[in-house]
Parts: C-alpha cells; sequence; structure tokens
C-alpha cells in the first residue's frame, strides 16, 4: 500500500518492491507522459495512486534527465484534467544528472469521474484501459446528484447558534460508539459538523439544519410533525386528539414516542409465579 512520495533513494527502493498494481505504475521516461497521465485519471477514478517515471516494467531504476522543458511539459498536460486536480510532483534523484519524477493523487470520491484529454479511464489490476461510455454517464450523473441534491445546498440564515449543540454531542458519542468517527473527535461544534459532512467551507447545510436546527419556517415543510389519534381503525373517525409540531428530526422521533405513551393505554398483567406486574401498550414499542 502506498503511504507516500518518496523522497529519499531508500524509500524509493521500498517502494519498487511493490511492484505495479492497482495503485502504482511504472514509465520509463516522461516519452511515455501521455499514457503515464491517463494512469493518474485511472487512480483519481478508484483509490488514489502513484506513476514513476524512469523506471522499466521490471521495476529497474533507470532514471532520466528533468530539465525545465519537462516540467514545464508535464504542468501544462495537466491542464488537460476535467474537472482540474492536484497532482503531487517530486523528484528523485538516484545518479548524476538522473532523477525519477513521481506523480501522485489521492481519491477524490466527490469528483468522481475525471477525464485526461477528454476521455476517462479505470484501473484494472496492473493495467489501465477506457471507461465505458455508459459508465462514465452513470458516475457523471452521481456526481451532479450529490453536488446538487436539497440536503447538501446552504442553510440560508442559519447559524451555529441556531443549532442544538447539545443534540450535536449527542450525535458525536453515538458516532464514536459506533466506530464512525474517531474518539478523538473535538468536542467543537463546528467540527463536528465538518467530520459528519454537515458543513462544507464552514457553511452550514441544509442536512444540518433539518437534524439540529432549532428555529423552523415554511420552507421546511419535511420538518412538520403531525400527531393525531382516532376512534376506531380509520383515520375518518372522529379525531380524539391532535398535535403539530416543527422539530428537528432527532426531537421529532422523541416527540413521536412520547405522543404514544401519553395516548395510549397501559395496561397491566400480573403472570403466575412472578411478583412484578408487567405493563402492556396496546402495540408493541
Amino acid at each position: 500500500m502506498i503511504t507516500k512520495t518518496p523522497t529519499t533513494p531508500r524509500e524509493l527502493t521500498r517502494l519498487l518492491k511493490q511492484r505495479e498494481g492497482l495503485r502504482l505504475e511504472f514509465k520509463r521516461s516522461t516519452g511515455e507522459l501521455r499514457e503515464g497521465l491517463q494512469t493518474i485519471c485511472a487512480f483519481l477514478n478508484s483509490q488514489g495512486g502513484m506513476v514513476l517515471f524512469g523506471v522499466n516494467r521490471k521495476g529497474e531504476v533507470e532514471g532520466q534527465q528533468v530539465s525545465e522543458q519537462t516540467i514545464h511539459e508535464i504542468t501544462a498536460a495537466l491542464a488537460r484534467f476535467e474537472p482540474p486536480v492536484i497532482i503531487g510532483i517530486e523528484g528523485i534523484k538516484v545518479r548524476r544528472g538522473q532523477e525519477i519524477i513521481a506523480l501522485s493523487v489521492d481519491a477524490n470520491h466527490e469528483s468522481v469521474p475525471f477525464a485526461y484529454d477528454g476521455r476517462a479511464f479505470e484501473r484494472v489490476g496492473n493495467t489501465t484501459r477506457k471507461m465505458s461510455q455508459e459508465r462514465y454517464e452513470s458516475l457523471l450523473l452521481n456526481r451532479a446528484h450529490a453536488r446538487r441534491r436539497w440536503e447538501n445546498q446552504p442553510a440560508v440564515d442559519v447559524e451555529l447558534l441556531d443549532l442544538d449543540k447539545e443534540e450535536i454531542l449527542r450525535t458525536r458519542e453515538a458516532a464514536i460508539r459506533q466506530r464512525r468517527i474517531s474518539a478523538e473527535t473535538s468536542t467543537d461544534i463546528g467540527d463536528i459538523l465538518d467530520r459528519l459532512g454537515l458543513r462544507r467551507e464552514g457553511i452550514i447545510t441544509q442536512a444540518a439544519q433539518v437534524l439540529f436546527g432549532t428555529k423552523f419556517f415554511p420552507d421546511y415543510p419535511q420538518c412538520l410533525l403531525k400527531m393525531g389519534r382516532f376512534r376506531g381503525t380509520k383515520v375518518t373517525g372522529d379525531i380524539l386528539d391532535n398535535r403539530q409540531e416543527h422539530l428537528n428530526a432527532f426531537a421529532m422521533i422523541r416527540q413521536g414516542m412520547a405522543f404514544l405513551d401519553w395516548t395510549l393505554h397501559l395496561a397491566a398483567k400480573f403472570t403466575e409465579g412472578k411478583i412484578f406486574r408487567e405493563d402492556r401498550l396496546p402495540v408493541p414499542p
């Protein structure tokens, strides 16, 4: 597994022992720059990875001369990625006048699919191949949907003070128990929202408002809880109790269960051989 870009010959030797695979590829020189960047595109569309220029297919270091023109050609070629990407570039000196160029990328699932020179690529084992048009269009649709979904949009005029701090802290504890976030996660409300993906670049999302909001307006009809109790088994019967409240999602659950506790009849039964009675609601919890 690739952990970081090698910066010394020793680190390079350790990396070369891994051989080519899902996240690593060798190229003899930047004469294969186009093919190398196609592989970078494939890495971007999967788990990230690294391409080493100056290493042959056997994993043997050959190195190459790296001039200003070489770097210029690389940086110019990087402009052909869509959407734009950040690619790490590192030179490792292996002998006098000879270097290995390492290009590395991290996984960026929110921006998948990536294309290079107008075409998307994917990684299968140690091979890079063109992505099918069907798969590319499917991923493109998913990307657009994820960014434009209502819950990911900014919540207008909502600030941290408008959210239920205690509810957020309870969610933090629950997430730690379920090992969804680290126990070292800060108790700072903003940090928690960031870790849960409920705040983006400092902006609170609609999802955060629905989950933890304390101020609700007509713009949030999905935060209106309607509770009713009717005579008989049909909603067309007489209404015995009717309540409506604007609440966040967690408060809705608690309020809904409390409404049942208030309105359902509680029966008691003594089981033979036991000294404690059993309380029962008309329907199971």
